[in-house]
């Protein structure tokens, strides 16, 4: 759709002046290619950081490719992707060895994207600053109103976002509160959502032909896109509606139910969120620690917890091996529908990095050095992606690169992941400065 763009057409095209004037929540339009995002890249399209994150380590001679590529056993999901996959292979939570908690592993959820280590005994510990999801959301949102400016998500236990010293950020567990939220909250009141909904109707049906009419007015091109994206947000109400029995059941033995529910459709619902530029900044984290002990996998024939699969070191291997195939073809759920939505001659998956982070190196022994973080999506271009980059110690090395420490602190990680999404750092968190210029194109 080709327009002269005036003062007053910025307006009238405006996507958030539309919608406030249809009244509907921000969810129910794409971006346009007629409006340029407010707060964007060069580009025109807004930068979003997605960090991912569940517990007990991973095989490393199944999860670590071989020197330079970006495949193995384990992130097989991924392979569709890979000249979108980067391998930060060498970062330690080198505050935590400095310290002499080098096997803590099951107590760095406050470190993972904070950057920063408190011992409060034992092995307990907090953070003493934000995380890099508030961070960024806290810059995009001086920029940009957006409806959730930080989307903070927890299947099960406790999240690795914190708003500051100590401060941990609640995120939503229940999917199909979390839809209501995101896509009905400024459309009609809660109760009569519920009310909808046990009537087994769509919220959709309700603002149809309002965005009927706004379809009118825009060109073939973009008429097919609003189209295309209604159609997407009623698949995903109709899927949660067919589970919402098992995704909100208590957390008691139905968890072998609804965990693997929970994981795809949360996926599905951040993917929307950012496609539909709903929040900039995301926090996932599918099950703490504490969290993993109850979780069994019984649709992958792993009956033992989860945790104590992973204690088994390599006896374990096999039904390790498995679960975490499972964990990262649920990130290659959210990375296909971020790449399927394009922007530009782009993606969303290109205009975004999605980081899987983990709190321990090997499940057997709790050891917080040699980590594993993958990067997915170049973020605009900052990135150089398709390709396994070993750092500190690693670098140069081949074979079985990934035994012990690299020497390289992963709060360097988190400042070149800050600069990607336009929110310049030299250094973050606490005690080490820099950035990875290693991992840039």
């Amino acid at each position: 759709m080709t327009l002269i763009k005036t003062s007053k057409t910025a307006l009238r095209f405006s996507r958030r002046t539309l919608l406030s004037g249809l009244g509907l929540s921000a969810a129910f339009l794409p971006l346009l290619d007629v409006e340029r995002a407010q707060a964007a890249g060069g580009a025109g399209f807004p930068k979003r950081l997605v960090t991912i994150t569940w517990g007990h380590g991973v095989c490393q001679s199944a999860f670590c490719p071989s020197a330079g590529g970006v495949t193995s056993e384990v992130l097989a999901p991924l392979a569709p992707y890979s000249s979108k996959v980067l391998v930060a292979a060498g970062l330690d939570y080198k505050m935590m060895l400095e310290q002499k908690h080098d096997y803590d592993g099951h107590f760095t959820y406050p470190v993972i994207y904070t950057g920063t280590y408190k011992n409060t005994g034992g092995q307990n510990c907090t953070s003493t600053g934000p995380s890099i999801d508030q961070v960024v959301s806290d810059a995009v949102a001086k920029q940009v109103t957006l409806p959730m400016p930080l989307l903070v998500i927890t299947v099960q236990g406790e999240s690795t976002s914190f708003r500051g010293p100590g401060q941990r950020n609640t995120g939503e567990s229940d999917p199909q509160r979390l839809f209501d939220r995101l896509f009905t909250s400024s459309v009609m009141p809660a109760a009569d959502v519920e009310r909808l909904r046990q009537k087994r109707q769509s919220v959709l049906d309700f603002v149809g032909q309002e965005l009927q009419g706004f379809q009118t007015r825009m060109g073939t091109e973009d008429r097919a896109k609003i189209q295309a994206h209604f159609e997407s947000i009623r698949q995903l109400e109709t899927q949660l509606g067919a589970s919402s029995a098992a995704c909100t059941a208590p957390m008691t033995d139905t968890t072998k139910k609804t965990f693997q529910d929970q994981v795809p459709a949360m996926m599905d619902i951040t993917a929307m969120a950012l496609r539909c530029d709903l929040t900039r900044s995301v926090s996932v984290c599918w099950a703490d620690d504490g969290g993993y002990r109850p979780i069994t996998l019984p649709f992958l024939d792993i009956n033992s917890s989860f945790h104590d699969v992973a204690h088994k070191g390599t006896a374990g291997y096999p039904q390790k091996i498995k679960a975490d195939t499972w964990m990262y073809t649920q990130v290659a759920r959210l990375v296909q529908q971020l790449n399927d939505a394009k922007e530009g001659s782009e993606s969303v998956l290109d205009h975004s990095v999605v980081v899987v982070g983990n709190d321990m190196n090997e499940g057997s022994n709790h050891y917080v050095g040699g980590l594993p973080f993958v990067l997915i999506g170049s973020c605009g271009g900052y990135f150089k992606t398709g390709r396994t980059v070993q750092l500190g110690s690693w670098a140069g090395k081949t074979g079985e690169y990934w035994k012990g420490a690299s020497g390289v602190p992963h709060n360097k990680l988190l400042a070149s992941l800050c600069s990607a999404v336009d929110v310049p750092m030299t250094a973050f968190g606490e005690g080490y400065g820099g950035t990875l210029d290693e991992l840039k194109a």
